[in-house]
């Protein structure tokens, strides 16, 4: 997990034990994947280079493997133990604009740091296979997100993302 942007404080360890609880629900959490939380004009760059849109966006995934199917979540909640044999392989990296997620979060009225949680189970869920260019497979991935958000509410009387982002700048969110 890295942070290249001065407006925002990231809770490192939340933000990596909610990642490895995300990974669980897809039977991920043998694989690792870099998160990195960026500003708005480094992830309108990627952006426009990767995909050839030249605006801001809030989330990009860059998946490093495939899977037949996409990956769908479940109840279990325990972590896979890496082989001491192997080292683990790479689900992909995922760039989450902090001002982008900001932006979002006044629109809808929600914490910035659920709606950074909100992001990152998206960027993991495409890491995983899921798309949304077409409405079955949207319907499927949004069935997906909502699931393990519930279940990531439903883990302690304090949601797991609780306090893992916040802004430097007092009253901004």
């Amino acid at each position: 997990v890295s942070c290249d942007t001065s407006d925002y404080r990231v809770d490192f360890p939340k933000v990596q034990r909610l990642a490895r609880f995300i990974c669980a629900q897809l039977g991920v959490s043998d694989y690792e994947l870099s998160i990195s939380f960026v500003d708005s004009k480094t992830i309108q760059e990627l952006n426009s280079e990767h995909r050839g849109k030249d605006s801001p966006t809030d989330v990009l995934s860059f998946p490093q493997c495939e899977f037949d199917e996409p990956l769908l979540s479940s109840k279990k909640t325990e972590l896979a133990k890496p082989s001491p044999d192997q080292p683990p392989k790479t689900l992909g990296d995922i760039i989450i604009s902090l001002n982008e997620a900001s932006q979002n979060a006044l629109k809808i009225g929600q914490d910035l740091d659920k709606e950074v949680c909100f992001l990152l189970v998206h960027g993991v869920l495409h890491l995983c296979g899921h798309d949304h260019m077409e409405k079955g497979e949207e319907n499927i991935m949004l069935g997906e997100q909502r699931k393990i958000m519930d279940l990531i509410s439903d883990q302690t009387e304090i949601p797991l993302w609780n306090d893992a982002i916040s802004s430097v700048q007092e009253g901004t969110l």
